[in-house]
């Protein structure tokens, strides 16, 4: 499925989005952003935490950004609004938990 997301990744100037699991109240969605792309800022449904696969990305939460580059993780912070841009073609996981 990591593959698919990146031969979409090539040919989209959005983000692209592949859900992976989904169980009981855990989603583990994958999710590719081009270099300049944005996610546009949004907050978490539930717990979440993000897991970098490839690539390199700038998570903006209120006045800081952090660069996230493969194997960095993240726990989202909840009801806090955010957005990930990619600065490199990057693909991340995004794990969501009740």
């Amino acid at each position: 499925m990591l593959q698919e997301v990146a031969q979409k990744l090539q040919s989209s100037d959005s983000p692209v989005t592949q859900e992976i699991y989904n169980h009981q109240g855990t989603k583990l969605i994958a999710i590719g952003l081009k270099a300049g792309v944005e996610l546009a800022e949004h907050t978490a449904p539930s717990k979440a935490t993000l897991i970098m696969i490839q690539g390199e990305v700038d998570f903006n939460i209120k006045d800081e950004s952090y660069r996230f580059a493969p194997l960095d993780t993240y726990d989202i912070p909840l009801k806090v609004k955010h957005a990930v841009v990619g600065i490199e073609d990057a693909i991340f996981l995004l794990l969501l938990t009740q």
